[in-house]
């Protein structure tokens, strides 16, 4: 298969670089469209109205100077096309740490994978808390011609490896967490304020109905979810408003 990476976490990362090596001994083709830079917590932007560079270190291996997002899309789009035509799979990783529940929101790794079905691609998303990356990559690679017939244009698949990977995957729905962040005072200036995020605690809530990923990697598993693209009503709110509005 032709394959195309990306990642957030930058085009010389060990993720994306270890997932190219095992991916490319399995025999498939690999093209490369990465950012420049570390491009983590970036979600789902993109650069408009605003130049970005696009640059060849190697045949079909492009970093560019915009989000993960942008990735995806400029390759599509660009009207001198990167790539010899489209890629029969796109891969969003290997992330340097998980994309659990929330953290999908957040996660431009998540974001690529998003914006690549949005593109009319298959897509998944790789992240793995620990650092043993070919394990991972391997896992994902024996188990690929399994996966394949369940990607369409509705959604694309997040796995997430915890550092004890154990080798067994569990089909998890993402779970909740919510973020306690402190924002604290670096200096004032005048009417100007320096602040940053000084420290992140986190809650996890529990959601009824299945496994979800943070207790599949918490227990040693692999976690798979299926993460949908579209259909962002929210049926009780929905519901209720009927009766006010026709």
């Amino acid at each position: 298969m032709k394959i195309l990476l990306v990642n957030d976490d930058g085009f010389q990362a060990e993720g994306i670089r270890v997932l190219e090596s095992v991916l490319s001994s399995y025999g498939h083709e690999i093209w490369v469209s990465a950012p420049k830079t570390q491009m983590s917590g970036k979600s789902h932007a993109m650069t408009i109205g605003n130049d970005l560079e696009i640059t060849r270190y190697d045949i079909n291996h492009y970093h560019m100077t915009g989000t993960p997002v942008d990735c995806v899309l400029y390759a599509k789009r660009y009207e001198h096309s990167l790539f010899p035509g489209d890629p029969d799979l796109v891969v969003s990783g290997i992330n340097h740490g998980y994309n659990l529940a929330s953290d999908i929101t957040y996660s431009g790794t998540c974001g690529a994978a998003r914006e690549a079905v949005l593109c009319s691609w298959k897509a998944a998303a790789l992240s793995s808390e620990g650092k043993d990356f070919d394990k991972c990559a391997r896992f994902f690679a024996d188990n690929l011609p399994l996966l394949m017939p369940f990607l369409d244009d509705k959604c694309f698949l997040n796995l997430n490896f915890p550092p004890d990977f154990n080798g067994c995957m569990k089909l998890t729905i993402p779970g909740d967490v919510r973020y306690l962040d402190e924002v604290r005072l670096i200096k004032r200036d005048g009417d100007t304020d320096v602040v940053r995020i000084d420290s992140v605690a986190r809650k996890d809530l529990h959601v009824e109905g299945y496994l979800n990923d943070v207790e599949a990697c918490n227990e040693g598993y692999a976690s798979i979810s299926a993460v949908a693209i579209g259909n962002f009503s929210y049926s009780p709110v929905f519901d209720a408003l009927k009766g006010i509005f026709k």
